[in-house]
Parts: C-alpha cells; sequence; structure tokens
C-alpha cells in the first residue's frame, strides 16, 4: 500500500495516480525551495504536497506517523532572508543583518504556536499539535482543515454572502475570540483570508502571528500588523492604546465587507472624512439595530465600539437596543456636559472669584455688541483650504453658540498665497481682525493690538507655556495656539538593530527637515533670529552644524527608503505616520536644554474697533478651550495642543509621545524672535 502525498488517502502500489483525487505519484513540488515530498521532519511528520505559501512562511499537507492522521505542516521561511538547495532540507540563512532579523522573526513564529496551543479545546479555534525547531529553521504542527477560507467563500458567492450564512460565521469568531481575549490575548489579524470553513461545516480562526498580550506597561511598544480595511486607525501606531475593542472593530468590517460585497475605505481615511455607507444600503433583510451594530463595531473612536466579543453578539442577536453612532456620540458628549456643569457647580460653591478687574472683563466680554469680524489663516501643505476652513468652524461651534451677535468670517489661504494677501492687507490698511501672523516681524508690530487679554480669560496653569507669555512676547503682540518639539524619526528597514537616531547622524545617515521648521540652539543665548540649525548637545550626537552641507528639503528621500533618519519637528509625525506605518519609530532628543516652536500664532489689528477686539479675544480664549484644541489637534492638524488637558488626550491616542513629558519640562522658546516662517 501506499499514500497519496496530496490527499492522505491510501491505495494499492500499482497505481501511478491517485484513484481517489487524481494526483501523480512522485509528482514533484511546485517550487524548488519546498521540502522535498517524502522528507521526514522530527522523525515523525512525512512532508506531503505544499497547502500553500507566502512572504513568511509554507504549509503542507503532512502525515503523522505517530498518532496515524492527517496534519498540516507550517514551516518558518521568510522569502529574502533563506534559501535552499533543491532536494535539501536545511535552509541557508543570509548572513548580516538579515541573520538577527531571521532570528527574531523564527522566535515569534514559535510565539505564535505557543498562543495557538492555548486554545486547544475550543472548537473554533485551529488546534496546534507541536512546535519545534529543525533543519536550522521552525515549524508548527496543526490539525489539517480541509475547506476553504471565508475569503474564498465570498468570492465564490459572487463577492457577497447571505445575511444567515454571514452571521453564522461571525458569531462563530466571536466564540473564539471570547476565549481568545479571556486569556488576555488580541488576534490583531481578523479578516476574511484568516477564517476558515471547513467541510464538516465548523467555522475556524486561524493565523495567530500577529497576535500579542494586551496593553500592559511592559508591553506598550509594537510592531505596527495590519490589514487595509480591516484594521482601526489605533493599529497604525506603534505605540497605541489597544484592546478587546480593536479585534472587534475587524469583525465588524468583516461582516460588512461579507452582507455588502464592499470591502470599506481603510480606517486612517475614514478619520479625516468617514464616507462608509451604512451597510443596510446594500443588505436589505439587516434589520436597523443590527446596521447601526455594524457601524457601532466600525467605530472610529474605540470607546464608541462594543469593548467585548459578546456584547458585539448580543447586539447583533437584538438582545440589547443599540443607537446609531451619532445619537450614541451625542448622547455621550450630553453626559460629559452634565458631569462637567456639576463639577463646575461643586467648584463654584467653595471658590470666590477672582479680583474686580477679571469680574469686569468677564462682565464685558458676556455683553458684546454685535459686531462682524474676519479671521484669516493659511492650510499647511498636507490640507486643503477646505478641510482647513472646516476644522476652524468646528472648533468655534461654541463660540458662535455663546457669541450670536457675533459674525465670523474665515478666510483661510494656500500656504504660499498668505504672505501676500497680508502683506497687501497691511499696505492697504485693510488687516482682517484676528489673523496668524508667524509671517510678521518686529517692524509690522505697530499694526497691531496688544493680546494679552487673553489670559484674563484662562487658568494659565492649565495651560504649557503660559506662565512666560510675556518673557517669550514682551510686545504683546502674538498669541500662540500650539507648539512643536524636536523629533528624529527613524526608518527601521534601513536601521541596523540596535542604532540609535544619533549613531545614525554621527554616520551622515539622516536629512534635516527644511520647510517652515526652525531648528536653532539655545545656547547661543537670546541672538537667535539668523540661527536655522538646532545643534544637539549631548553624548549621544554631535553638533548637526558639521553636516550643514547634508539641509535637505526633499523628505521623500527618507520616505522611500533611502535615508535612515530625518531630524525633524513633531509636525511630521501624521505624515510619516500614514506613509510608513509599521516601518518608522521616533526617538526625542535627550538633552536637558532644547528648543520647541510656537505655532498657530494669532493677532489683532489695532484698526478694529474695540468691540472687534474684545470679539477676537474671546476666539483666542475658546480656540485654547478643550473643545478647540481637541478639533484643530487631536481631531485634526499636525501641531500639539497648548491644553494640558487635551495634550494628555493626545499622547493617549498617539503613544509615541507618551514620553514626551520629560521633554516639555526642558524646552525653551524664541517666541516672537522666531520670524523666520518665509526665509
Amino acid at each position: 500500500m501506499q499514500r497519496c502525498m496530496k490527499c492522505m488517502q491510501e491505495f494499492q502500489d500499482e497505481y501511478d495516480m491517485c484513484p481517489f483525487c487524481g494526483h501523480e505519484v512522485g509528482l514533484p513540488q511546485k517550487e524548488l525551495y519546498f521540502l522535498p515530498v517524502g522528507t521526514m521532519i522530527a522523525n515523525r511528520y512525512e512532508i506531503g504536497q505544499s497547502a500553500g505559501d507566502g512572504g513568511f512562511g509554507i504549509t503542507y499537507r503532512a502525515w503523522d506517523h505517530t498518532l496515524d492522521k492527517e496534519v498540516a505542516v507550517k514551516e518558518y521561511y521568510p522569502v529574502g532572508m533563506v534559501n535552499r538547495i533543491p532536494g535539501e532540507q536545511q535552509v541557508i540563512v543570509y548572513s548580516g543583518k538579515t541573520a538577527k532579523e531571521y532570528a527574531n522573526g523564527m522566535v515569534r513564529f514559535l510565539d505564535e504556536a505557543r498562543k495557538m496551543a492555548t486554545f486547544n479545546t475550543h472548537p473554533n479555534i485551529v488546534n496546534v499539535y507541536d512546535f519545534f525547531e529543525d533543519n536550522k529553521t521552525a515549524y508548527i504542527i496543526m490539525e489539517y482543515l480541509d475547506g476553504i477560507t471565508f475569503k474564498e467563500f465570498i468570492k465564490n458567492n459572487d463577492g457577497k454572502v447571505d445575511l444567515e450564512t454571514a452571521l453564522k460565521i461571525n458569531n462563530a469568531v466571536l466564540e473564539a475570540l471570547k476565549e481568545v481575549h479571556r486569556a488576555g490575548i488580541l488576534h490583531r489579524d481578523i479578516s476574511p483570508d484568516n477564517v476558515f470553513i471547513c467541510k464538516d461545516g465548523k467555522i475556524k480562526l486561524i493565523d495567530f502571528g500577529a497576535a500579542r498580550f494586551s496593553d500592559t506597561e511592559e508591553a506598550r511598544t509594537r510592531s505596527v500588523i495590519l490589514k487595509p480595511g480591516y484594521a482601526p486607525p489605533e493599529q497604525y501606531q506603534t505605540k497605541s492604546k489597544q484592546g478587546p475593542w480593536t479585534d472587534i472593530y475587524a469583525v465588524g468590517a468583516m461582516l460588512y465587507r461579507a452582507i455588502t460585497g464592499v470591502v470599506p475605505e481603510e480606517s486612517v481615511n475614514r478619520v479625516e472624512e468617514d464616507r462608509l455607507e451604512p451597510p443596510k444600503k446594500y443588505c436589505e433583510d439587516l434589520n436597523d439595530n443590527q446596521n447601526n451594530a455594524i457601524l457601532r463595531a466600525m467605530s472610529i473612536l474605540p470607546e464608541l465600539r462594543f469593548q467585548t466579543a459578546d456584547e458585539f453578539q448580543k447586539a447583533l442577536m437584538g438582545n440589547v437596543k443599540v443607537k446609531a453612532v451619532g445619537k450614541e456620540l451625542k448622547s455621550r458628549k450630553i453626559r460629559r456636559g452634565i458631569i462637567i456643569t456639576i463639577a463646575l457647580i461643586l467648584i463654584s460653591v467653595g471658590l470666590i472669584v477672582g479680583s474686580k478687574s477679571y469680574r469686569n472683563k468677564k462682565d464685558k466680554a458676556a455683553i458684546l455688541d454685535e459686531a462682524s469680524i474676519q479671521v484669516w489663516t493659511f492650510a499647511d501643505e498636507n490640507e486643503s483650504v477646505e478641510e482647513k476652513e472646516a476644522v476652524i468652524r468646528d472648533a468655534l461651534v461654541d463660540y458662535q453658540t455663546t457669541y450670536g451677535q457675533i459674525s465670523v468670517e474665515i478666510k483661510v489661504y494656500t500656504k504660499d498665497e498668505y504672505f501676500d494677501a497680508v502683506s497687501n492687507a497691511i499696505e492697504n490698511n485693510s488687516l482682517p481682525t484676528l489673523f496668524e501672523s508667524s509671517i510678521l516681524s518686529e517692524k509690522d508690530y505697530e499694526y497691531l493690538a496688544d493680546v494679552d487679554d487673553v489670559l484674563d480669560f484662562v487658568e494659565v496653569s492649565d495651560f504649557y507655556y503660559l506662565n512666560d507669555y510675556k518673557k517669550y512676547y514682551p510686545s504683546k503682540k502674538q498669541f500662540p495656539l500650539s507648539f512643536v518639539i524636536p523629533t528624529n524619526y527613524v526608518n527601521t528597514i534601513l536601521c541596523e538593530d540596535g542604532m540609535t537616531a544619533g549613531q545614525l547622524i554621527n554616520n551622515g545617515d539622516y536629512r534635516i527637515s527644511d520647510d517652515d521648521v526652525l531648528l536653532y540652539d539655545v545656547s547661543y543665548g537670546n541672538e537667535l533670529e539668523n540661527v536655522k540649525l538646532f545643534e544637539v548637545q549631548s553624548s549621544d550626537i554631535e553638533s548637526l552644524s558639521s553636516h550643514a552641507d547634508l539641509l535637505d528639503k526633499d523628505e521623500n528621500l527618507f520616505m522611500n527608503n533611502e535615508i535612515a533618519c530625518l531630524v525633524s519637528d513633531s509636525s511630521k509625525y501624521e505624515e510619516i505616520q500614514k506613509k510608513m506605518a509599521g516601518i518608522y519609530r521616533i526617538e526625542l532628543f535627550n538633552t536637558d536644554r532644547q528648543v520647541g516652536l510656537f505655532k498657530d500664532i494669532y493677532s489683532i489689528s489695532a484698526d478694529a474697533t474695540d468691540n472687534e477686539q474684545a470679539a477676537a479675544i474671546q476666539v483666542l480664549v475658546y480656540l485654547l478651550a478643550e473643545k478647540g484644541q481637541d478639533s484643530m489637534y487631536v481631531q485634526n492638524g499636525n501641531h500639539l495642543p497648548l491644553n494640558k488637558t487635551v495634550y494628555d488626550f493626545y499622547t493617549q491616542i498617539n503613544r509615541e509621545y507618551e514620553d514626551s513629558y520629560d521633554v516639555l519640562d526642558s524646552l525653551e522658546f524664541a517666541g516672537e524672535k522666531q520670524f523666520l516662517f518665509y526665509k
């Protein structure tokens, strides 16, 4: 008797072809570097025909001679790192940096096996029987699954699945996730090609290669593993708060894909403009509660998603009433507003309001006369004029509600147009009431009114650097709303393991960002007007001024994997995060004294009436408030908020900056001396 190396059925020796599946006896593997058919590994598993291969491994059908049953063998074989002589078993690992990457990858490969083996008794998770190292690589022995992936199933059904079938498969995945999450593990790669439909009707969750233990103090930094369309926004960051809600998004997206026939748009694109259509538009059988449940599972905001697999499951079954995302968000905002109002009442009972002058200014602001004011600003390179205007309007929603008698006209220019627009306005005595004034120098201050009244309407201690406002802006003609901090961006593909940004800089493998970024050395004291390079004084990093010839505006060198390090600031973070997800890291400068740069700096026209100036002051007050700062710098924009509460929220979302608090204490600013916006 002989065994077919494809279907593993036994048949008579005289046959040259399997009578069960038609496979030709002795047929070699489809690729020369695959393990030869008939190879024995661990003196137990006989390798059959390959069942699939990808960038990191090869899967074979095999026969377990100890348990006398068919199994699947997954071999660690990362393409580009190893090779194999045809007919041989051992792999040849490429030398140099690749060897270390290969070894690290093998550790992760075996870690996947350990995670999967934890759930061997669960009917909806693929079973792992064994894992070990051999042939200078590693192997995972799993139950052989006979069937097709959910992705193939959807394709075979003309790209769309009926609701009943989709919900049945979805329910099995959620049952698996209950067990996975109960063990404190996240799958992080749920999609139709990682769900398997067996011929006997069983549904299995497979491929735990991206899995990791959920968020802990010891394991916050993680690699970015994502599948476009199924990964939530937090998975695009190397440091982010992930939890069961991260997998919930993927399950919701998978269900959406199955019943609508449409792969959801990438979540990071939805953050900017959410154009996701309700699934009910494509699936008439879906009821309102199920429609709302899927959209809640796919919410961009993690806190709006179901927090457990059980919650999502009950919502789909109709056991709980689910509000639409918009209504739920509004409801939560109302609850938050009630809590804040109660807190303010309690505080007001125990506190005496400040000075008479403070009360007078408050009263004056509250009884502003009717007026029309203009607000001018510009859009950054990575946003449109329309997008910037929408951001400003959203930030001023509360202002317009409070001061309905004030008409606010917002005018946004491109960055290139803005300098000419403001210069012409100065020349023609037609400056707007309130405008972004970072392009101005001291000679222009005669056209500006004092703006330090803003400080009378805010609690200065609730903001970074406003305690030193008059130190940085002694003329009192400008007021900042945000700032940026020096940041190194490291390309992890090009960076050899263990090399810091400082070492890369010393090797000359870097570029210095040049746009409107002002970089200078505080050790020069107050004479900062003409100094453009930020010299880092530390034992790790030599003075960058010695590399001034490398100053280069082409940041694409970094993003195109040609330069290992980009010396810049936090304003580049969002762009790099989107374009280089998973292949970058940031390093902050570790020095006692370093320089930040104020952004979104506004001034008020001296020609405006007293009432218009008072109205403009209140615009700045509202742009400093939590709503304004959140809208401009957390929801949108590339700068860091001055508001401490909002800054905390920013670092919770963008975990790569959670170590920035030490940097904030060491920052100094040039303030009104930083007028190098245009060179």
